[in-house]
This record gives C-alpha cells, structure tokens and sequence, in this order.
C-alpha cells in the first residue's frame, strides 16, 4: 500500500504550518484591510466551526458576488481561501495575484498568495510573500510560523530561529509560538532545545496533545523508543481515544519488535477508530507490521479478516491486493481483489495507480489509459501524470504523451519526464524543440542520458534530423563506447554514423 490514514509517527515540526486547515486563514487577521498593528495580534484562532459554510456552498455564493461587483476585493479573498481549503491554489492565485495588482497589499492577501505559491512548489515567491505579510504583521503567530517553516525547507536555519523567537516574544500566551521554535530546533537536531519549547507550549494549554506527540517525534529522532512510548502515553493520558496516538504506540512497539504489545495497540486503535474505512486502514496497518516482520501466515490472515469483516469497503480489497502483489508475487490474484475494490470505490488511487501500472506491464496501454486518467482526474499528481504519459507513448499518441508529461514536469521538474517531453517531440517532428530539450538534459543534468541508452538514442536521431551533425555524431559515439563491438545495435550505430558521412 501506498497510502496510508495513519502516519507512521505524528510529526509536529511546527505547530502552525501551510497544510494546517487553510479555511481559518481569514481569521488570522483583525480586518481585510487594517494597517499592521505595533501589538501582538489580536488572534490566531480559527473561524468558529459550529455552522461551517461547506465549500460547495460557499464558492459558488462568492463567484456570484465577484460576477456582480467584479471588484469586491473581500469577496475575492475569502473565494481565495476557500479554493485553497479544497486544494486548489491553480484557482486561488490568479484572485490573491489580482488583489495585488489592485493595490490590495496587506497581511492577509500576501499569506494567501505565499500559501498558493507553496503549494505550486514556487518556495521562493512564497517566503517573498510572507515576508511581507511579516512586515506589515509583524507579531502574527500564523505568518511567523509559517516563515520559519519555509525558511527551514530551503536550509536558512539563521532566519528560521529569528522568526519563531519573534513569534515567541511576541506571543508568550500562544502555545503556537513555541511549537513553531521547538520545530525549528528539532530540525537543527537541537532536540533538548526542541522538548523545552515544547513542553512549554504544554503547559500553556494540556487539554492539547500535539505538543507531546512533537516530544515523542524527537525521541524517535535519537532512536530512543523507551521514551518515545513513555511520551506517547502522556499522551493517552490526556487523549485516551486518540486514533493516531494508539497507532503511534502500536508502531513504537514495532520497531521494537514486540509483536503482542503492536497487535494489542493496533486493535485498541481499531476499536477507537470511528468509521469503517479508519477502522480498515488500522487493521491494515497492523498486517502491514506483521509482513515486514516476515510473519506472512499472521500478515494474511489479518488481511483476510479485514475482508470477511469489512466486505463493503474498497480498501479491505486494495490493501489485500497490494499484499498479494509485493510481498507474495501473486500478482493475477491482486488484480481480483483490485478491481472488487475499485468496483466498490472506483477513486481510490492506491487501486487506480496499480491497475495502471499492471495494464502496461501486459500490453494492454489502452486499459492502462482508463486507469490512469481517472487516477490523474481523482488525484493528480507528478507520478499520475507521467504513468499516463507512458501509457499514451504506448499507444503512440504523443500529442497527449507530451501533454501528461508536460504536467508531470510542471509539478516535478524532474529529467524523467522533461524527457518524457522531448521523445514526444521527436515523434511529432518537433526536432528543434527536442534538440533544445536533450541540450538542456545534458548540461543541466549530466549523466543521465548516458544512464538513459534509449533515450540518448532519440536524443541522436532529433539532432540528426535537425541537421545538427556534429551533435548527432558525438551523441552516436557515446552509444558506442557503451554497446559491445559486433552487436547488432552497435552494427545499428556504425551504419548511423555512415548514413550522416554520406549526407554531409
């Protein structure tokens, strides 16, 4: 399995952080358009809850706004936010980048744009953005937090502990505030400095477990599992239902090995789940533990048991399927339980992902379509899209190949698909576009196509038929040295780099 409801061990680098939930942004701030205050703001809490307005409900009210007075800049950024709380920053950028060009320029509207910008993997337009947003907020604990955050994804330590110690000043009340710091230090690894902030921003609110769960994490950072667990019950004591935290010490039992005490967690924590898909992925997760024990007779029964037990949910089947298929190489009994768990949830990306990849490994790239567009349509992703690129370059319709792996390289930029891109160009004769490409792949990221045969192949037949010769000529040659003489595909090469002799 690839996907799973519960994370391995509850990471808490920073309390207030871009994926915590975007639609109590608006909160954030005192007004839309306030000048930034000399005190702590005012609160950092979210909007209350008790009547949320859904999203389906609240986008289309707000674009009605919007269409009725195109320059209603609140209704603009709410409309903003809520795009992002559905994940849909391609949506919520072009609003917060026209709220500035407007002239719309506080705290709020560069948070939204820096959240938009991250999330679209443009890192440096999102410190730019919250930047500013510290500037003319300079106490908010949300935007600090999140500065130090991104300060901290490109290797700025200095900056990131400037900013959560200001956020610490500034706002010795708010729990959020040393979460941010003890994250910044448990990523220096300064993890006693990390558990002092922590404990603090316990002790400020223990009705909250987060910040204990953010100790534990540091403990399984020094591999200190006895206290990791002694730190997880802390947390039980304050949260004894807590889901994530019976599967955190179900996993602390795991790593070491201590299958009756694992078992024992993992069923408390199925037990407390309260639905049936959660109750299946913990139930999973417990197979899981027992496969990468090598116990495969107690991993299957676990997985049939989730079968017999929960016959209506898709994952019991794509979970088992994917077990089948990994760990016993039984992979035409995988894809019976894939396609009974996509009958059931025919969205579940797990499912969708591996019966694309099985239709391309047996020939059947028509198949491996269907799949993998729906995948891409459910979850799109740099992964999705280059699988289906693979699948239409099998197909040989390279127009949608180059547009799949276009995708999949504007979420990823990654050599993979950037020559995914350019082999589609060859085969749509756009020689001098893929002649640009292979250039670019071997000066920006030398070695691969000489890891990459086939497509330095390609890479020698677009030069040559962008009649550029010696380029051809010194990409055939480097096919050479790697091929053994009096091969047929070294015999293929030779007669290459005769056919470009005669034609010069």
């Amino acid at each position: 399995m690839k996907r799973f409801l519960f994370p391995v061990a509850i990471i808490a680098a920073l309390a207030v952080t871009f994926s915590s939930a975007p639609r109590a942004v608006a909160s954030l701030f005192s007004t839309h358009h306030a000048a930034a205050s000399p005190t702590p703001s005012p609160t950092t809490a979210p909007l209350p809850t008790a009547t949320p307005e859904p999203p389906n409900i609240a986008i289309p009210r707000l674009q009605a706004e919007i269409k009725a007075n195109p320059n209603d800049q609140d209704a603009m950024t709410e409309l903003a936010s809520e795009y992002l709380s559905i994940n849909q920053p391609n949506l919520s950028l072009p609003l917060t980048q026209h709220l500035l060009a407007m002239g719309d320029k506080n705290a709020q509207v560069y948070f939204l744009d820096g959240y938009g910008q991250q999330a679209e993997g443009q890192i440096g337009n999102a410190i730019a953005d919250l930047e500013q947003a510290s500037t003319l907020d300079p106490t908010n604990v949300a935007v600090l937090a999140n500065l130090a955050s991104l300060y901290l994804s490109v290797n700025h330590p200095a900056d990131a502990e400037r900013v959560a110690n200001r956020a610490v000043t500034f706002n010795k009340t708010n729990p959020d505030a040393y979460m941010a710091l003890g994250g910044v230090y448990s990523t220096e690894s300064h993890y006693e400095d990390a558990r002092l902030q922590f404990e603090q921003a316990f002790s400020l609110d223990k009705t909250q477990t987060k910040p204990l769960f953010a100790i534990a994490q540091t403990y399984i950072s020094q591999n200190n599992i006895p206290m990791a667990l002694q730190t997880v019950n802390r947390a039980l004591a304050v949260d004894p239902g807590s889901v994530d935290g019976l599967v955190m010490k179900a996993d602390l039992y795991g790593r070491e090995h201590d299958d009756v005490h694992a078992s024992e967690a993992y069923d408390d924590a199925a037990v407390a789940a309260p639905t049936d898909e959660q109750k299946v992925a913990v139930e999973v997760r417990k197979a899981q533990f027992f496969a990468s024990e090598h116990k495969d007779a107690q991993a299957a029964a676990v997985y049939q048991q989730i079968v017999a037990s929960y016959p209506n949910i898709g994952l019991s089947y794509i979970a088992y399927g994917s077990y089948l298929a990994v760990t016993l190489h039984e992979v035409d009994q995988a894809v019976v339980q894939f396609r009974k768990g996509l009958a059931i949830d025919p969205d579940d990306e797990d499912g969708l992902r591996d019966m694309g990849e099985y239709e391309l490994q047996h020939n059947d790239p028509a198949d491996a379509v269907t799949y993998l567009k729906h995948l891409t349509d459910v979850a799109p992703s740099a992964e999705a899209y280059e699988l289906l690129g693979a699948a239409y370059n099998r197909l040989h319709e390279y127009a949608l190949q180059k547009d799949a792996c276009g995708k999949s390289f504007s979420a990823q930029r990654t050599p993979d698909t950037l020559g995914c891109i350019a082999g589609a160009d060859y085969e749509l004769h756009n020689y001098g576009e893929a002649s640009r490409i292979f250039d670019v792949l071997d000066s920006a990221a030398r070695g691969f196509l000489d890891q990459n045969p086939q497509l330095l192949f390609v890479a020698a037949k677009t030069y040559a038929s962008n009649h550029e010769r010696d380029k051809a000529i010194a990409a055939y040659e480097r096919l050479l040295s790697m091929l053994p003489r009096g091969s047929k595909e070294y015999k293929s090469i030779q007669k290459a780099l005769a056919d470009l002799d005669k034609s010069h």
